[in-house]
């Protein structure tokens, strides 16, 4: 009974849409309570060389603990050394978690280009560093000119818990579809398309992949 009672409540937290939303649960807290068990799992299937097990418990991570919590609000940098308050995007978002030294996967800034063109009239489409000012600067110029840039430079960072978890406990890259109202809908590894793969097959296979990420959006949106 008392599982039934808990189901109820989380199915009325997660859809409600109040702007309040007292009643969710964070993004942060539930990341928190269950990414250790989470990781001592996939660790040790890694180690063992069952890499497809370990990708299996990440999804199954994100399915059954981190979709339908609520984005906690968190303070970035923008180039205009002005602090932004995540909850200041009030259109639903396609959000990246990259650092510069990641190399982005053939195929996938063409397919952010497209989908930019596409959709950025009622989403936004937004990549967030994890370095310093002069290197994010140089890593971003290779995106679209449209995504919002935004960077954490976790040597003079203050901020919360929150942004860090979503590097050291996600990794990068790593892509999140959060709602208008802060719902986390969706957090996927970014597709990786090896180099000799033919640009134009690589980026369908990236094109595909995000798509289902804004379909998420539409949907719940009810576009």
């Amino acid at each position: 009974m008392r599982k039934i009672t808990l189901f109820v409540f989380l199915s009325i937290s997660v859809f409600s849409q109040n702007e309040e939303r007292l009643d969710s649960i964070l993004f942060s807290e539930m990341l928190a309570i269950h990414h250790s068990d989470f990781q001592k799992k996939s660790t040790l299937d890694f180690h063992r060389g069952n890499f497809e097990a370990s990708e299996e418990y990440f999804s199954s991570f994100v399915d059954l603990k981190l979709k339908g919590t609520i984005l906690d609000n968190f303070k970035v940098y923008s180039f205009d050394q002005k602090v932004n308050s995540i909850y200041d995007i009030k259109k639903p978002i396609y959000l990246m978690s990259y650092a510069s030294w990641c190399i982005p996967s053939n195929g996938e800034i063409e397919a952010l280009d497209k989908l930019v063109e596409e959709n950025s009239d009622w989403m936004d489409f937004v990549l967030i560093l994890w370095d310093k000012k002069e290197d994010a600067m140089k890593f971003s110029k290779q995106f679209h000119r449209d995504i919002r840039v935004l960077y954490v430079n976790e040597l003079y960072n203050t901020e919360t818990k929150t942004i860090k978890m979503l590097k050291h406990k996600l990794g990068v890259p790593v892509s999140l579809t959060i709602s208008g109202d802060k719902t986390v809908l969706n957090i996927r590894k970014n597709t990786q398309v090896h180099p000799s793969v033919d640009v134009d097959v690589a980026t369908l296979a990236c094109y595909d992949d995000i798509s289902e990420d804004i379909l998420l959006l539409q949907k719940y949106e009810s576009f």
